[in-house]
């Protein structure tokens, strides 16, 4: 008798909170409190079944140490009319998480009913601050062994995934489906202090940097400030992108990067060396850097008429950009081939005044130039202190002959030379 009184209290207190800690997924009720309520559980694994419209959340996320949140490719959550929340963080910024793993779904960050801190202007300065929106579909800050695969980004407000502070981490497998509508989409945003990380396989585009290692950046996005290194970038596809991989240096370094594997067209460059003066005079160094792998073009936006100064700005959208006052050591290119049958002013290789390259390597590059239009392969006006050229091909269309590295700056020593 007590046994069965025993059942009967238990399921009468558990039951009810089972039944209620099991997400809609109507696409009208709220299921934040219900999603969490799983997550909060601890359980190690949370898998949320295809809902028969989509999941509506209004507030973030929080997953836990130890834990993987799944969900099948094509269910949605999105983000609630003018919530303006992250989508999904983990649960303790300060103390730092462990093992977190998200797999799968759609995020829909429901951008044109959102708004958030950055885009008001007079706020830029402020220091970050977990209590407030910067725009992120998803938001990482200090985390030890993080994976994120097999998802679709769907129109953010600002950043798709923003990561600060994460050793050991894979982000792979993502499709970025944004509409286009807010400036700074980024796809995967990097901050400060990461390393030991892999990001591959990211596809579509975005209305900014499809991969962004910024080891600082204005006050508003800096939730993490420092080093960046050994991070690994193997494999972007994007047509008519913004840029495909941006790395930014002031005050911390950026090292030992390789970036494999790069496909599509770029309005602005494939991969750009740059510090965007976010903290002025502060240092812009990179090291240690192999690029291995770009085939690409330039493509501007389709049906947008040329202004007057578009063609002298688009000289420098490079496919390799190093922006003025970069210290670059040893940088590698190799593997590169680029044909342009439009004419366009953008040299494949450009270092801007008080830029410094110390070790440039070029190997396996062709550029095929089909246009009417001269075509530079590197156009330097800071400082290349060693260029070494191996099975470097520049091809013109018969007739011209044109220089291939021209600029106002210098370069020490050359070995090698430039096949024609």
């Amino acid at each position: 008798m007590k046994r069965i009184l025993f059942c009967l209290v238990f399921c009468a207190t558990i039951l009810p909170v089972f039944a209620q800690a099991q997400p809609v997924g109507d696409g009208m009720t709220d299921d934040t409190a219900a999603i969490q309520a799983l997550l909060d559980t601890g359980v190690n694994t949370v898998y949320l079944p295809p809902p028969s419209k989509h999941y509506l959340i209004s507030k973030p996320l929080r997953i836990h140490s130890n834990q993987t949140l799944r969900l099948d490719p094509n269910t949605t959550v999105r983000l609630a009319d003018g919530a303006c929340q992250y989508m999904l963080v983990n649960d303790d910024f300060e103390n730092g998480n462990k093992n977190i793993q998200v797999i799968g779904g759609i995020w829909d960050g429901n951008n044109t009913t959102q708004t958030c801190i950055y885009h008001d202007h007079a706020k830029r300065v402020e220091p970050f601050s977990p209590n407030k929106y910067i725009g992120c579909v998803m938001l990482f800050l200090n985390v030890n062994n993080l994976r994120i695969e097999k998802l679709t980004i769907k129109d953010s407000e600002t950043f798709g995934i923003h990561l600060g502070k994460i050793q050991w981490f894979t982000v792979q497998d993502i499709i970025f489906d944004c509409n286009g509508k807010r400036p700074n989409m980024d796809g995967v945003h990097i901050a400060g202090n990461c390393s030991q990380g892999r990001v591959t396989n990211i596809q579509g585009n975005t209305n900014d940097d499809m991969v962004a290692l910024n080891a600082n950046d204005s006050e508003i996005f800096e939730i993490s400030k420092g080093p960046i290194t050994d991070i690994q970038i193997d494999g972007i596809f994007c047509t008519n992108g913004y840029t495909a991989v941006r790395l930014l240096s002031a005050g911390h370094p950026v090292k030992r990067v390789r970036i494999s594997n790069i496909f599509g067209s770029f309005r602005y460059n494939g991969i750009s060396f740059t510090h965007h003066n976010v903290h002025p005079g502060e240092p812009t160094v990179f090291e240690d850097i192999v690029i291995d792998g770009v085939f690409s073009a330039k493509q501007f936006e389709k049906d947008v008429k040329p202004k007057p100064w578009d063609e002298e700005a688009r000289r420098s959208h490079a496919i390799v950009w190093v922006a003025s006052t970069a210290l670059v050591e040893n940088l590698s290119i190799q593997n590169i081939s680029r044909r342009e049958w439009m004419s366009h002013a953008a040299p494949t290789i450009l270092i801007d005044k008080t830029a410094n390259v110390k070790n440039l390597r070029l190997r396996d590059v062709e550029q095929v130039n089909n246009s009417e239009t001269p075509l530079q392969l590197i156009v330097n006006h800071g400082t290349i202190d060693q260029l070494f050229l191996n099975s470097v091909t520049v091809r013109e269309p018969e007739g011209q002959q044109n220089e291939t590295i021209t600029g106002k700056g210098n370069i020490r020593n050359t070995i090698g030379n430039i096949i024609k």
